[in-house]
């Protein structure tokens, strides 16, 4: 083992080498740190404690973890909220870095609590996308996103471009975990452009190593080298992505079959680490350069490296613990400081007892013995009455809660219920739909075998007399020629029709393959008008449709952007039938549909004349459960349902605008 400990002091001094020719310039952190020397223990300080919390959380969370517990601890001291909102937000940060994951989360959501009962809205999304990362670590990418896409939100409305800038990126990322390519490089993408224009160099470092992981997964090396070389040019300001970028090149040499090049980039990301004190990337570096080496049968130096590796992790883990037994005896701290406060309070309130006891010393003794007594005996009544009270109260209580959780229970069956009724019913629209497509060629098939058959009989009459009409002969033959023709005209239309319904019911749930959505659009706009007309014959509406001609594919789940169209027509139909049903003088009943490529995106515009809604239902349209139809006919669920497949499972945008009384149009935008 004295060897390896050697080897790893030599792997120290070439890191050491690492760091002389990438020195880092003096920081806003040293800048900070002079500053703190002559500051008075007042807010001032408490300020300069968080900012420079927040300077270290990336590079040394120890010691930003430590400035922030400082600042805490003088916040509280001078009562300063502000002050301690935010201390108790970067010493999350610094807490999440170091890998105490419920330490950091504690402390996030009351730094989140106290940023709400401030009104302060940038703190909150600060909160948000510190929330994001921090499910991120623990590699719940799903919930991540949520954080970040409510952080996004407030710092679009509230335009703090500089945290806008880094959560935008955070969600590329997140897509990445998440398997949604497209999404994930539009994001990055868009990430880069708002690095580049707030000149935030930290951001661009990272979106351009997230970028390059991206290229390297879609199979685009000579991207994915581009990408890290220039994530590389910003190593004297982000000097934690330096083992990570190198890592990354060498798996890039070891997909283009470059052994020697594979160890090159291997030592140098392990060096990074070290010269850097990042140990989670000496960890990785070590493990990656065990692995090179046991694959080149050098079992040696792969042990030599594992060795490493473990002395690594056992280090961080080390640090890890360090941190939790600080965060506790910071907790025991602060609840000894308030179980002080509590003694104090006692002290004072005994105190003035005394005083009221002396004071009674001086009413001549019998009387104080009576108003003792008296006041003893309701004391003790009041007591009673109290912990009575107490106890009914909890029984109460108890019952409340077992109540809620049954009625919790009941809502969310009910919500099952709900959501299986909205997809049974569009499954029955859609069902009507089809019948009714494919019910007009059987039509056909049927009349046309009816009269073959009755030319057949006739053909067969006229074959068995004596004397035969050879032209009569011909022309029946003739007429059973164009028969047959028809019926199998008619035939391949309904089998054409039950093609293109096993196209969209092959795709398995979930499945994103590129679709022709004019032919899908078309085909659902159809059969939302059969389903109709199945239920009601006497419903005649005027289609239009404008489809654009340069429509690219877009990929996406067919069978749920079917439902939402069939959705969208669904209620379009419906608004137009309500509107004919009020006797309207002249009224026509007109459903349209166009398709437009506007701004990277593909917009389908549902558009109907029909009855409108005013302002008040509108804002209220996407809830769920909310519905304005009469009771048993709609579930309050289809457009909330059709909102969530667009925007959350495919990063587009559903938007309606209407008029009471002359109609509505609902815009729906997917990616391309």
């Amino acid at each position: 083992m004295k060897a390896y400990f050697k080897w790893i002091l030599l792997l120290g001094h070439l890191g050491a080498a690492v760091l002389a020719h990438a020195q880092v310039p003096a920081s806003r952190a040293d800048s900070l740190q002079r500053q703190l020397t002559a500051a008075p223990p007042d807010t001032n300080r408490v300020i300069l404690l968080t900012q420079l919390a927040y300077e270290l959380a990336e590079f040394d969370p120890v010691t930003s973890a430590r400035r922030a517990r400082q600042a805490l601890q003088l916040a509280q001291e001078l009562g300063y909220v502000r002050g301690e909102c935010q201390a108790y937000v970067w010493l999350g940060v610094g807490l999440r870095n170091t890998g105490d994951f419920p330490g950091a989360q504690l402390l996030l959501l009351r730094g989140l609590h106290l940023a709400e009962t401030l009104g302060d809205q940038a703190t909150i999304a600060t909160v948000y996308n510190a929330m994001g990362r921090l499910k991120s670590e623990q590699h719940n990418y799903r919930p991540a996103l949520g954080f970040y896409l409510r952080a996004k939100n407030i710092a679009q409305n509230t335009r703090k471009l500089t945290l806008l800038t880094r959560v935008t990126g955070n969600i590329g990322e997140a897509y990445f975990r998440l398997g949604v390519l497209d999404s994930a490089k539009t994001y990055l993408i868009e990430g880069y452009r708002l690095d580049m224009q707030q000149h935030d160099r930290v951001s661009e470092a990272g979106d351009l190593y997230a970028l390059g992981v991206l290229a390297a997964r879609q199979g685009q090396p000579e991207q994915a080298r581009d990408y890290y070389r220039r994530s590389l040019r910003l190593a004297h300001i982000v000097t934690y992505l330096v083992s990570p970028v190198f890592l990354g090149m060498a798996e890039l040499a070891q997909s283009a079959g470059q052994p020697d090049s594979v160890l090159y980039y291997g030592h140098r990301a392990l060096a990074a680490g070290l010269a850097y004190h990042t140990p989670a990337s000496v960890l990785a570096a070590s493990n990656y350069l065990s692995r090179a080496y046991a694959a080149r049968r050098d079992s040696a130096a792969a042990f030599r490296y594992l060795a490493l590796a473990n002395a690594t992790r056992d280090s961080l883990y080390s640090q890890a613990k360090t941190i939790q037994m600080q965060t506790l005896d910071f907790s025991e701290r602060q609840r000894l400081k308030d179980l002080a406060d509590q003694q104090a309070q006692a002290t004072a309130r005994q105190r003035q007892n005394l005083l009221l006891a002396a004071l009674l010393c001086a009413v001549p003794g019998l009387v104080l013995l009576w108003r003792h007594n008296r006041l003893q005996r309701r004391s003790n009544e009041q007591l009673l009455q109290l912990n009575e009270a107490v106890t009914q109260q909890k029984l109460e209580l108890q019952g409340q809660h077992d109540q809620l959780d049954s009625s919790l229970t009941s809502l969310r069956a009910a919500q099952t219920q709900l959501i299986q009724k909205e997809k049974m019913a569009s499954l029955g629209e859609l069902t009507a739909g089809i019948a009714h497509e494919i019910q007009n060629p059987l039509n056909f098939v049927n009349n046309f075998s009816e009269v073959s058959s009755e030319l057949l009989s006739e053909l067969a009459e006229e074959q068995a007399r004596s004397e035969r009409d050879t032209a009569l002969e011909a022309e029946l033959v003739g007429d059973l020629r164009q028969n047959m023709a028809k019926i199998t005209e008619h035939g391949q239309r309904a089998a054409s029709i039950v093609k293109g319904m096993l196209e969209h019911s092959q795709n398995r749930a979930g499945e994103r393959q590129p679709t022709d959505l004019n032919r899908l659009t078309d085909e659902y706009l159809r059969l939302a008008y059969q389903g109709l007309r199945a239920k009601d014959k006497s419903f005649n509406a005027s289609l239009t449709t404008d489809f654009s001609t340069d429509l690219p594919p877009v990929t996406l789940v067919g069978v749920d952007v079917g439902r939402v169209l069939l959705n969208l027509f669904a209620n379009a139909f419906y608004a137009v039938r309500q509107r004919q049903q009020q006797g309207d003088p002249g009224y026509q009943p007109q459903v349209g549909v166009r398709t437009v490529l506007l701004n990277q995106q593909v917009q389908i515009q549902v558009t109907d004349n029909g009855t409108g809604m005013p302002e008040s239902v509108k804002e209220k349209i996407f809830q769920p459960f909310f519905t304005t139809k009469p009771s048993g006919e709609g579930t309050g669920l289809g457009l909330s349902l059709s909102y969530d497949i667009i925007a959350q499972g495919h990063g587009g945008t559903l938007t309606v605008e209407s008029q009471e009384g002359h109609g509505t149009t609902f815009s729906m935008g997917l990616p391309v």
